[in-house]
Parts: C-alpha cells; structure tokens; sequence
C-alpha cells in the first residue's frame, strides 16, 4: 500500500476560521490534522443585524468539516485596546457559543491579517477575497502558535501499547496501526508500528513515525520515509525491537 505522510494519535481536532466584519464573514478552514488553513468562501450579509442565514450557513460548514474549534479574528486596536469592532466581535463570539454549544469559540487577534492579506492581493480581486483571505491568515496564525506553544516535535504522554496510530489521508480516508514499540530521542517520541490487517495472512507493512505535534493528550506524527537521513536514528533506537519481533528490514 500507498501510506499517506501524517498519522493522528488520540481525538483529532479541526479548526473553523472567521473574519468577522459588519457586512460580510471571511471563512477559512483547516486541514484534517490542524495544520494547514485554506480559504473556503466568504458570506455576505445586506442586512447586518440578520445573522440566521449566516448562522445556518455556519451550521452546515461545521458538520461538513468536523469541526471542533472555531477560530474567530478580534480585530484590537495596534496597541492592543479594545476596539469598537471588537466589542462586536465579541458579542458575535457570544452568539456562536450560544449556537455551537460543543465547540470551543477562541478569540485570536488579528491585527496584521488584513495587512498581510493587502500585500498578497491587489486590484480588482482585493474586494472579492479580501475576506477570506484575512479569515486564512487569522486561522494560519492560530495553529502555527498552537504548534509552537504546544511543544512541537515533543512527545507529551507516556504511550499506551494497547492503542493504535491512524494514518488520515487528504481525503480524511483512514488506516489503523498498532503500536509495537515507543522510544524518546532527544525529547522526540518515535514509534515503530505496524498496519492493523483484517486477515493475519495478509502482509502488514511496518512504518516508522516521529510526532511532530502534541496539544494535551493529542499528538500528530509524520511517516520518516527511509530515504530520509532520520531514518538511520530508527534503525538504531528500534534494533533491539527488531530482533525480538523477528522483523526483517529490506536492505
């Protein structure tokens, strides 16, 4: 089998991302693994107290995607004060936790997203996209300090044997593997792995992986490809595991 590169370890999270604005909502979502945000469309209102259709349309988003968290811009003053946008803002916070009672509504500031979003586009698409495009950076600048401050490419939790890895791939299709050993190098968590089969006379194919992303009990890992000069780490933390399992590596 062909694996996809990125593996998920506990409850997947996938974010939603607005900008909200009086007349029109920028919308942005992220990849499955919470990484990546892309722009998905922008809502326009003729009349900004009437919020049920975008709410409904809201609705529609959050379960086409999965979501868990939304993300919405609070537009601060550049000294950081509050601002008479974000006093609407977050009463409009306020009405999405009313309307999404079990996603987290988070707040993020987005000072320099329009900014960034005007020295990306100009002219005549400026108007069009500028919404979305402010919703994506808002959202992209959400998981990279997630990332970051979550101790990226750190390990978390001690690893339960009993669990098992599930490879996501672009399509959200998903393939399970059973963990056979778990080691730490250099504050890195590695596990050896192999594809959970449904009959034992099929081949299982044994994958490496390295966690590249932790928030709490949640953990993203990448597949070391064995081209990569990482691989030869593994080789050297699994050796023992190796043998006990009766695994052969091709050479």
């Amino acid at each position: 089998m062909t694996a996809p590169s990125v593996a998920v370890f506990g409850e997947r999270s996938r974010y939603l991302g607005l900008d909200y604005g009086d007349a029109t909502i920028g919308i942005a979502v992220s990849c499955p693994r919470g990484i990546i945000a892309t722009g998905v469309e922008t809502l326009r209102r003729k009349n900004p107290e009437e919020m049920k259709p975008a709410l409904a349309r809201l609705r529609d988003l959050v379960a086409e995607y999965g979501i868990t968290h939304i993300v919405l811009g609070n537009p601060l003053h550049m000294d950081g004060r509050a601002s008479r946008r974000s006093e609407k803002t977050a009463d409009f916070a306020a009405r999405l936790g009313r309307n999404f009672k079990r996603l987290s509504i988070i707040m993020w500031d987005e000072r320099f997203s329009t900014q960034a979003v005007a020295r990306t586009i100009n002219g005549k698409n400026y108007a069009a996209r500028v919404d979305e495009m402010a919703a994506t950076y808002i959202l992209q600048g959400y998981l990279d300090a997630l990332r970051v401050n979550s101790q990226q490419y750190y390990g978390t939790r001690e690893i339960d044997m009993d669990e098992q890895i599930i490879l996501v791939d672009e399509d959200g299709g998903e393939q399970p593997f059973d963990i056979l050993a778990a080691k730490e190098h250099e504050q890195i968590t590695y596990l050896l792995t192999m594809e959970a089969v449904e009959d034992e006379e099929d081949d299982a194919e044994i994958v490496h992986f390295k966690c590249i992303a932790s928030e709490g009990d949640d953990m993203v890992f990448e597949i070391i490809d064995e081209e990569e000069d990482e691989f030869a780490i593994v080789l050297a933390l699994f050796k023992d595991n190796y043998e006990e399992l009766g695994i052969e590596l091709e050479d």
